[in-house]
């Protein structure tokens, strides 16, 4: 029997036009391929290139344009200058591609904001503690990192949660590979002057939650979720694995190199 899903990958934040990649899930044996050299062949076969996407607000509905961007991964979008996001709206998103139908739905809620970040050199590492003073209890919240170098933000370790109280210091550990060594092991960031990094800080969902919790949980190697071993993580796509993701972010660039405090107006 043929398992094979329509695996979405999706977020639009507030003020900015929705991202969207599609392709096929697969099963690939890590222990057959302990360098990922097959890697590229896979995504190139299960890459989803001649889809539909629809996004519908409320009001309008736009269908989305693929095109190839090697700053992604996989290396093709959907997207589309006719929609921003906006708080306190939902988006209704339908992929079609073939015999697959994949839908879901996300609000924007409002955007969550560090007022400081700090940086600690601690023996060539930095340690990134971000200073939360307007939370709200009980709410999901997910902290996001890249490099400034690259566009697709990568969930940090331990980077989904629920405020336990208005006023939060948060650690925010690295979730780029910089070394080659196994992630999910290391936390903090390298001590360098030629990278900067970016962070997003987002208020988001509980179903969006609930799949960020769960993906974390895996602790899987290469955030891919084509991948059979992310059967277990918890979707809020119908008829369909991955995620679609409404985000009330801020987003943060710093500097890896001292230590310092970056303080925010808002």
């Amino acid at each position: 029997m043929d398992h094979t899903k329509m695996v979405v990958e999706g977020w639009i934040d507030a003020g900015k036009h929705p991202i969207v990649m599609l392709h096929t899930s697969y099963s690939l044996d890590a222990s057959s391929d302990p360098d990922n050299t097959q890697l590229l062949d896979v995504l190139e076969e299960h890459m989803v290139l001649f889809g539909k996407v629809v996004l519908f607000d409320g009001e309008d509905s736009v269908i989305l344009t693929g095109r190839v961007d090697t700053n992604y991964l996989p290396p093709y979008i959907y997207t589309t200058t006719k929609m921003r996001g906006e708080v306190g709206k939902s988006y209704s998103l339908h992929a079609t591609y073939k015999n697959f139908s994949a839908k879901s739905k996300t609000i924007i809620p409002e955007k969550a904001i560090f007022d400081s970040i700090r940086t600690c050199v601690n023996n060539q590492k930095i340690n990134v503690i971000g200073y939360a003073n307007q939370l709200e209890i009980g709410e999901p919240y997910i902290i996001m990192a890249r490099t400034t170098n690259d566009k697709q933000y990568k969930i940090c370790p331990m980077g989904a949660f629920r405020a336990s109280q208005k006023q939060l210091k948060l650690t925010i550990n690295n979730p780029i590979n910089f070394t080659g060594e196994e992630m999910m092991l290391q936390t903090l960031f390298p001590q360098t002057d030629s990278i900067d990094i970016a962070i997003k800080f987002a208020k988001v969902g509980e179903a969006e939650y609930l799949f960020w919790d769960s993906y974390i949980a895996q602790n899987l190697t290469q955030g891919l979720f084509f991948m059979e071993t992310h059967s277990n993580i918890i979707s809020n796509i119908q008829n369909g694995n991955g995620y679609w993701c409404g985000m009330g972010a801020s987003e943060y660039t710093i500097k890896l190199s001292q230590d310092s405090v970056y303080t925010f107006d808002h």
